[in-house]
């Protein structure tokens, strides 16, 4: 069976974007841009869960020579990963490996969780990360939590519905301050 892990940056008040969407705010190098480079291991297999708003923002980048350029490790990891991305809009893609899902998530996520494969890390997608969440489909998350604080932007487990029971399995704090916290679903 495979597993689904959330990776996302948050900031100290908990949100995976700004207003507008901004995640400029999130420190992207050094020790950072490494862990993320071994998290994205050509040697381990990975698949990729998008709704459609992150996905459209990571095929815009990390196919370009701007993606390569910036970690070519995580460029490498992300183009040849199996995606599957929700929506109810997007018909097309040329994004390679990606498999567009229309259906119902909750249904579609449990197939998905049934099926040989490599695990499946959401990125993002907030909503996708509430929806699963409230139905238990989360087996861990990792959560790099930046250093700032922002006046607006979107929780994480906005529309979460119940209470997640979690439990800390692993902890790092970079140089620049973020924090890294790796948690075990206990539902």
């Amino acid at each position: 069976m495979r597993k689904i892990t959330v990776y996302n940056f948050l900031t100290l008040n908990g949100y995976y974007k700004g207003e507008n969407d901004d995640i400029s705010w999130h420190r992207h190098g050094g020790e950072e841009a490494k862990f993320a480079g071994d998290a994205a291991n050509p040697a381990q297999p990975n698949a990729l869960m998008f709704g459609r708003v992150t996905f459209q923002m990571m095929e815009a980048f990390w196919p370009t020579a701007a993606g390569r350029n910036m970690n070519p490790q995580v460029a490498e990891g992300m183009n040849r990963s199996e995606k599957f991305v929700f929506t109810k809009t997007l018909k097309s893609t040329n994004w390679t490996g990606t498999t567009i899902l229309g259906g119902d998530i909750i249904r579609e996520t449990m197939r998905l969780k049934e099926s040989s494969g490599p695990d499946i890390t959401i990125l993002g997608s907030g909503s996708i990360v509430s929806q699963l969440a409230s139905e238990g489909l989360i087996d861990s998350f990792t959560l790099m939590i930046d250093p700032v604080a922002l006046g607006k932007g979107t929780p994480l487990l906005a529309a979460m519905n119940g209470k997640l029971e979690l439990k800390l399995t692993n902890s790092r704090i970079f140089n620049s301050g973020v924090v890294l916290l790796q948690y075990e679903s206990l539902q």
